[in-house]
């Protein structure tokens, strides 16, 4: 190589230093720092977003869904045992699932209870700390249980607590880490024959002794069927049918499913052939042209099978984005269907011919229309409808409506404008609605004729988004704020 060829070289190897330290870093550099600021800005967003949820280890599948992969859970691995132990106390009733022993939220048998109260209003047992969600209690063997999370181990947790101490006496819990989302937890556990089981917000289905709190089984819904978690997560509540827990599942082959409720051996499972897919809404227990069934309101459609896992029938004709709340069946042959975010509702009606069923929709309405709900299922009490309306029913928005059965979507009373509620949980009980609103106040109301007059009301949870469905034995009621649980007696006259 020549003298002027090795100068040449090296003034070309000179220029292309300075280049990469003058150009090229500071480039990648800005590059980077601008690519992880859209990534920061990017996460926020997702964060703050009320229709994104976000796991540890999930799959987009293109839809508004995400498909959770969780199969390295270990449901229920933790329990943790506490020294409090149960009371002598106790009461006969219990409070074994979600809307209570017959799934109606209408409390049938009660000691007379207190309606109105001094000021400082009812008087609260005790309360315990929760960490955020909805998820609602069940009373059932003196015990109070309800699946929390816990926010120290991002861990689902089954909590136990005395009934009339409010003593806590175990958990039994499992790592799942998940995101706040407008809370974490949702669904309300059932009791039968001295088992506990819970689903928690990510499809994990844990049965536990109600004593011990040994865990028994526990499934995967996700990993075992291929399901997909719906926006907010996991939001229905198991149902207990004699010796069976029936699911709805809405996975890839799969739309519901009944496990031996000792051992969580499947059933029978019915096939999805209409690709139905999970909704937050809980499975209905009916008899619809006498015939005992299960009803399950889907996203993209309703179906039903009978108590064998055998498909009775299935509609696509009322599909809203969001289902929270249960279908109630308004007669032996018609269901009141009803969503939020606009859909409004519908009345689905069933006729037999030849031994074959079909479903028709009957008649549908919006919001401001007629009676609709976008979070609790509404009730049912002597062939009227109740329900409180959502924020989106113009004038009688978030009011308590009545409607006639046999004329819907027609009104026949309100709770007036100055009376407004939220997407609180309410029920009926010695002859009075108890309604708890968005910032934990209790209202009591009466019905005269059609007139709702209010009883009495005060604040009894110190937060806010009193939302998880209220359980209730004996006079007593456990309710829940987003972070915090009470057990109030509404007894008029406390034994010891």
């Amino acid at each position: 190589m020549t003298e002027d060829e090795k100068n040449t070289r090296s003034s070309t190897t000179a220029t292309g230093k300075r280049w990469f330290a003058v150009t090229l870093i500071p480039a990648v550099l800005k590059t980077l720092a601008i690519g992880a600021a859209c990534a920061g800005l990017w996460l926020y967003l997702d964060y703050r977003s009320p229709r994104t949820i976000g796991y540890a280890t999930e799959q987009r599948d293109g839809s508004e869904h995400r498909v959770i992969k969780t199969n390295t859970t270990r449901i229920g691995e933790t329990f943790t045992p506490f020294q409090a132990q149960p009371s002598s106390a106790a009461i006969a009733a219990s409070w074994p699932c979600f809307r209570g022993n017959r799934r109606d939220n209408l409390v049938r048998e009660t000691p007379p209870l207190a309606k109105t109260w001094a000021a400082d209003g009812p008087k609260v047992l005790w309360r315990a700390d929760l960490g955020e969600g909805y998820a609602g209690a069940i009373i059932a063997e003196n015990r109070v249980y309800v699946l929390d999370y816990w926010e120290e181990r991002n861990a689902d947790a089954l909590r136990c607590f005395d009934l009339i101490s409010g003593a806590e006496l175990w958990r039994r819990s499992y790592k799942n880490p998940i995101r706040r989302n407008h809370g974490k937890s949702r669904t309300v556990p059932a009791y039968a024959d001295h088992v506990v089981v819970s689903l928690g917000p990510a499809g994990h289905v844990m049965a536990v002794d109600a004593r011990s709190g040994d865990l028994l089984w526990s499934c995967d819904l996700v990993a075992t069927y291929g399901c997909e978690i719906p926006q907010w997560y996991a939001g229905q509540c198991p149902l207990i049918d004699g010796k069976r827990v029936i699911l709805g599942i809405g996975g890839e082959k799969v739309l519901m499913a009944a496990f031996d409720l000792t051992t969580g051996k499947p059933v029978w499972e019915l096939p999805n052939d209409a690709a139905f897919k999970m909704s937050h809404a809980s499975i209905l227990p009916a008899t619809l042209l006498n015939r005992a069934c299960y009803v399950y309101a889907a996203l993209g459609g309703i179906a039903a099978c009978d108590r064998d896992g055998k498909l009775l029938w299935s509609s696509s004709a009322w599909k809203p984005a969001v289902w929270a709340p249960t279908p109630v069946a308004l007669d032996d042959h018609r269901l009141f269907l009803t969503a939020g975010y606009g859909a409004g509702s519908a009345i689905l009606s069933l006729q037999e011919t030849d031994g074959q069923i079909t479903a028709t929709l009957d008649k549908q309405w919006k919001p401001t229309q007629g009676p609709a709900s976008e979070q609790q299922t509404p009730l049912i009490i002597d062939g009227t409808l109740y329900t409180i309306q959502p924020k989106d029913a113009g004038a009688l928005r978030a009011e308590l409506v009545a409607a006639n059965t046999e004329t819907l979507p027609a009104v026949t009373a309100s709770s007036g404008k100055e009376n407004r509620f939220g997407l609180g949980p309410y029920l009926f009980a010695d002859n009075a609605f108890w309604i708890v609103d968005d910032d934990g106040i209790l209202h009591v109301f009466g019905l005269d004729g059609k007139t709702f007059t209010r009883l009495a009301r005060h604040k009894v949870l110190p937060g806010v988004d009193a939302w998880g469905p209220i359980a209730f034995a004996g006079g007593l009621m456990i309710l829940r704020d987003s972070k915090s649980l009470a057990c109030l007696d509404l007894r008029k006259e406390t034994t010891p």
